[in-house]
């Protein structure tokens, strides 16, 4: 363990995502009047120690004034999680929330948090890094390391599909991204195959509440 923290080994992580992904599709599929959560960010997501993922602060804008709503969405747009067309309209649809879990499901491929680096003041790009990995055919560099500890195949392991899909859940053209049922669909039927890797009895499992 890191810091009395469990490891995050592909198998938790794809729990963790899956989680998310089928909380958001409550959110938009399940209810009477579909719900946009506005400001899905690792720092709304919770897990328990079971990596079982909850969403909180969703639909936070129906309750905002609009000057709040706008700081709101600023601050999403500096942390990186922001849909770009978001520069043009204020208001959040279930295309910005794909683009949002796009970036977070980035995030917890490559172990990086997205926006202003606090030490160096840049701005980290997710998509760019992985675009540019591809480019010069070093995509499994982008990965994290724990990621990758025990994969034999990223590609029957489903790292390489979930890296795809979340490059299509933030592509530039919202009506390119897919919905949140093709999300999951595409999660549950490229599951790790090591399931054995969930839990490790040399572990403690508590302490969690961010993808990594």
């Amino acid at each position: 363990t890191r810091a009395g923290k469990p490891m995050l080994n592909w198998v938790r992580r794809h729990k963790i995502a899956l989680g998310i992904a089928r909380g958001l599709a409550y959110l938009h599929t399940g209810l009477e009047t579909p719900l946009i959560h506005g400001n899905l960010k690792s720092k709304n997501i919770l897990v328990d120690e079971f990596y079982v993922a909850r969403l909180t602060e969703f639909g936070l804008d129906k309750l905002m004034v609009p000057a709040v709503t706008e700081e709101m969405l600023t601050a999403i747009k500096s942390e990186g999680y922001k849909a770009p067309e978001l520069q043009k309209m204020s208001k959040c649809n279930t295309r910005t929330d794909i683009y949002s879990f796009g970036i977070l499901l980035l995030e917890i491929l490559l172990g990086k948090k997205p926006g202003k680096d606090a030490r160096t003041g840049d701005f980290i790009d997710l998509p760019a890094i992985v675009k540019i990995a591809v480019l010069e055919e070093n995509t499994m560099e982008v990965f994290d390391v724990e990621v990758l500890r025990g994969i034999r195949s990223p590609m029957e392991d489903g790292l390489v599909q979930a890296l795809k899909l979340a490059m299509g859940c933030c592509a530039p053209v919202p009506s390119v991204r897919p919905d949140i049922g093709e999300v999951v669909k595409q999660l549950e039927e490229n599951r790790p195959r090591n399931r054995s890797a969930l839990y490790s009895p040399t572990e403690t499992r508590s302490g969690m509440d961010t993808p990594y």
